[in-house]
């Protein structure tokens, strides 16, 4: 019988920037280590969630009128896994 490959996990680095139009910044993101079982889930429903709530926080920011939006990275259910 030959090896079988199979996926255990997948770690996922994000790298986004925060452009104001004038200025973009780069935000750093820890990486999050996600399970084969919800990788599925995580790259075609919860990760794109995860930026549209973070999107919509700093939009909120913004309306507000405070300066600069500083929001932090989209938070993972999965905490304790990242690295």
């Amino acid at each position: 019988m030959s090896a079988r490959l199979r996926l255990v996990k997948v770690a996922v680095q994000p790298f986004f920037v925060l452009d104001d139009g004038e200025t973009i910044t780069e935000i750093e993101h820890q990486s999050t280590v996600i399970p084969a079982s919800e990788w599925p889930t995580y790259s075609s429903e919860r990760f794109p969630r995860e930026v549209a709530e973070w999107q919509a926080r700093l939009d909120a920011e913004a309306s507000d009128g405070g300066g600069a939006p500083t929001a932090p990275p989209p938070k993972s259910p999965r905490q304790g896994r990242h690295r």
